[in-house]
């Protein structure tokens, strides 16, 4: 029978009037102009097509290039997925090698999957406190492993706010003629901020990044840009191989209008969500937490100033716990792991947002819970089976007890950090095995009830 139940919008309409510090970033503050529903079309006589562009659309991208230093820009509404996805895919023929973080996005791993591509990974560092990061050192040094490599993918900003080094690593791909690739879904408000610089001015090949994180655009909205060298029109039609033929126009609109925002104030409005971080931090510094950047510039890593990343360790609380407490006082953070809470503000933060989140922060007591110690991660397993072959294979679930030497299906591992233990196609060490056992099933990733799908046998 029918029902009027709306579950899913009842569940949208109860988080309304509470803190909201994690993206979308335009915060529920999208000025109604954008949003009419008149304005939600599909292309026609009257209006654009995303890829065959010659009106709007072209000249909405053409400004959103000048204002991120580009040659050429192309709307998504898939998010950065579907850039990620076409950047690599347009970088390397079936079988060529692409150098990947080990923890890159789950896209990298699917366009090697489509593409048949070979990911040659670069095992990131560990922070003291377990947070992941890449260095030049080590990226040029993959380089020089695999000189046949298409191209090299690095994600900057993380999800913590972590920018690796770029600068060496786009000298070496421009020396020898590789891609340089840049997953910038976290930093698309970095052309306006100046620093940390943004992918396009480092010498990025290609960049995505994603407008719906950091700035007033819908949810999937997003950008990939392209630099001199980049053929525009073949990475066009590989954009349309892995996006929907039915792009959302109002999605697109807010693409321009929030560069034409940030075009004109940008400045202005950047300059005073720092000056609210700042006074996040006294606060939050005055009741016992700290700044996981601190530790983390002190190693020589740069960080995204508007990325809020709480230290709860501190207060003897895991960053868990602390999201879990802040939810019931009306707070809502982006993310959390065992030891720390990340806020993401943006220039469209109601005034007061970051100050309830500091108060509320120094309201929460002290646990004494224990954290999750900080491992070297194992070696990188040995490859079995192609990507693509082993993703696509006939698969099955075996316990984890019992999985050390089938073949993984997927990518596992820890949270945190986030870096997998092993990724489709790779056979299952021992090691692997008892590291993922001797840990809490909340820090586990890409399981389904402790089993682990396989490559059937």
């Amino acid at each position: 029978m029918p029902q009027a139940e709306t579950p899913l919008l009842d569940m949208l309409h109860a988080a309304e009037g509470r803190v909201r510090l994690h993206m979308p970033g335009h915060k529920g503050r999208l000025p109604e102009a954008w949003l009419r529903a008149a304005l939600d079309t599909t292309e026609i006589a009257r209006t654009d097509d995303l890829f065959s562009p010659s009106d709007g659309i072209a000249r909405a991208q053409a400004l959103y290039a000048a204002a991120c230093g580009a040659r050429s820009t192309i709307f998504l509404t898939g998010g950065s997925t579907a850039g990620v996805l076409a950047m690599l895919l347009y970088a390397a023929a079936p079988g060529g090698e692409v150098i990947l973080p080990r923890n890159a996005h789950h896209s990298a791993m699917s366009a090697c999957v489509w593409g048949d591509l070979s990911p040659v990974f670069v095992q990131p560092r560990l922070t003291p406190d377990g947070a992941p990061y890449l260095t030049a050192q080590d990226v040029l040094r993959t380089m020089d492993a695999h000189p046949r490599a298409k191209a090299v993918l690095l994600t900057r900003p993380d999800y913590y706010g972590i920018c690796a080094q770029m600068a060496p690593v786009a000298a070496r791909c421009h020396e020898r003629g590789v891609l340089l690739c840049v997953d910038e879904a976290h930093g698309a408000h970095l052309p306006w901020q100046g620093e940390p610089q943004s992918a396009g001015a480092l010498g990025a090949d290609l960049w995505v990044q994603s407008a719906h994180k950091t700035l007033p655009a819908l949810t999937g909205a997003a950008v990939l840009h392209a630099g001199a060298g980049v053929d525009a029109a073949r990475l066009l039609r590989t954009v349309r191989m892995v996006h929907t033929s039915s792009p959302s126009f109002l999605a697109m609109g807010t693409l321009d209008g929030a560069r034409a925002l940030m075009d004109e104030r940008g400045t202005e409005l950047l300059e005073r969500l720092h000056a609210r971080i700042g006074a996040f931090w006294d606060r939050a510094r005055a009741a016992g937490y700290a700044s996981a950047h601190d530790a983390w510039k002190a190693l020589g890593l740069a960080c995204d100033p508007t990325r809020i990343v709480v230290d709860c360790t501190p207060r003897g609380l895991t960053g868990w716990r602390a999201q879990e407490l802040l939810d019931g006082l009306g707070i809502d953070a982006e993310m959390a792991d065992d030891r720390r809470v990340v806020f993401i503000p943006s220039v469209m933060d109601e005034a007061d947002w970051l100050e309830r989140a500091a108060r509320a922060l120094a309201s929460l007591p002290a646990c004494g819970e224990a954290h999750a110690p900080v491992c070297a991660p194992p070696p990188l397993p040995m490859r079995a089976m192609r990507v693509r072959e082993a993703a696509l294979a006939p698969q099955e679930n075996v316990p984890l007890s019992r999985a050390a030497g089938r073949v993984a299906a997927v990518s596992a591992g820890l949270y945190p950090p986030g870096v997998p233990l092993v990724t489709p196609g790779e056979e299952i060490p021992q090691e692997v095995v008892e590291t993922m056992l001797r840990a809490a099933p909340r820090w586990r990733f890409g399981l389904q009830d402790d089993q682990i799908p396989c490559v059937r046998e």
